[in-house]
């Protein structure tokens, strides 16, 4: 199973979580952006194992 990525999103003032499953932190990037071009503003791995792997 793929690691957990949160996806840490602006919308209406408001931040907003949203989990999604990714092969890596790009892969976990790209598809944020897709889904919210204009509200992403960061990307946090959930995975325990590599608590190195965080990009904001």
């Amino acid at each position: 199973m793929p690691p957990a990525y949160d996806l840490i999103i602006e919308r209406g003032g408001s931040i907003v979580v949203e989990t999604i499953e990714a092969c890596d932190e790009d892969a976990a990037w790209r598809a944020g952006l897709m889904l919210h071009i204009e509200a992403l503003m960061a990307v946090v791995c959930r995975d325990e194992h590599d608590p190195e792997s965080t990009r904001a």
